[in-house]
């Protein structure tokens, strides 16, 4: 009777562990689904799946500008990337030969502080305002389970820029241009470019640059540290997709943790940024994928 119970418990245990396969795979291919047919519907966004990287397009011509409606669609692929299990890397780049996003439309920036005296401002007691829609969407980027790629295919100023910086890699076309230039029309930058870019290549640079609207080459960025790699640009997608491919390779669970304690961390005295880095270590430790791969490491016991 033992032995028949045992072998019962074993049929359901292993029925239980094919239904859960089964559904999480209907989950992923649901979602992948959805995704692909809500970017079918993007007026200002090209999606195009390259295995396990998904390539999304910036495209609002004539003058690749980005728009709210651009960042409201950015915002809703990185929700459905989020979810879509069949996706391990995303890749940014413009669909327009020359310009990832060339910067964000003025007009519409205009028309934005015209809608209200004080809106997106600290009330005079002091409260901080919501964040307004772009930063949202950025912070999703970086909020993103997996990696995301900058694959610049050119120039790219402002609200672009500020794109690429949240990213977690750029990779730049040579003969592209970055650079901040709100300062010269009588503004700032307003999507994080204040915040990120002093973070990445620190501040004294980085106020030189944004203060006088500076631009600078391919071959300056990637000295300064505001981009990863210069490529040739009948090279960048194949580079950029070569590197997405080594990322795809790494386990999900790493990639997941160390994009949590580089958001989270970097920014905290050393001893907070270790609590959440052994949090996120004993998260990953206790994982079902690293369990699985840590028996997989296992000598194979000798049979009696």
């Amino acid at each position: 009777m033992i032995s028949i119970d045992g072998g019962k418990v074993l049929v359901r245990a292993a029925a239980v562990a094919w239904l859960a396969a089964v559904l999480l795979c209907g989950a992923s291919t649901s979602a992948a689904a959805q995704l692909d047919d809500a970017a079918a519907k993007y007026k200002t966004i090209q999606v195009e799946r390259k295995g396990p990287v998904l390539v999304a397009r910036f495209n609002n011509p004539p003058l690749q500008l980005m728009n709210s409606t651009m960042v409201a669609e950015l915002s809703d692929l990185l929700t459905r990337v989020e979810a879509d299990q069949q996706t391990r890397v995303l890749i940014l780049t413009g669909a327009a030969p020359g310009i990832f996003i060339a910067h964000y439309d003025v007009s519409e920036i205009g028309t934005l502080g015209a809608a209200s005296p004080t809106a997106g401002e600290i009330t005079a007691d002091g409260k901080a305002p919501e964040l307004h829609y772009m930063h949202k969407a950025l912070l999703q980027i970086e909020a993103l389970s997996k990696p995301v790629i900058a694959a610049i295919n050119g120039r790219t100023h402002g609200g672009g820029l500020e794109t690429a910086l949240a990213c977690d890699f750029r990779f730049i076309s040579r003969g592209g241009q970055v650079g901040f230039p709100e300062a010269t029309i009588g503004i700032i930058p307003g999507g994080g470019g204040t915040q990120r870019l002093p973070r990445l290549i620190g501040p004294g640079k980085a106020r030189e640059l944004i203060m006088l609207g500076k631009s600078v080459d391919a071959e300056t960025a990637e000295r300064l540290g505001i981009v990863t790699r210069v490529v040739e640009p009948d090279k960048l997608m194949d580079e950029t997709l070569a590197f997405a491919n080594q990322l795809v390779a790494i386990p999900a669970v790493s990639l997941k943790a160390l994009k949590r304690v580089f958001r989270e961390s970097l920014n905290l005295p050393l001893q907070q940024g270790l609590v959440i880095e052994q949090d996120a270590f004993f998260k990953a430790v206790r994982s079902e994928e690293t369990r699985k791969r840590f028996r997989a490491m296992e000598p194979a016991k000798k049979q009696d």
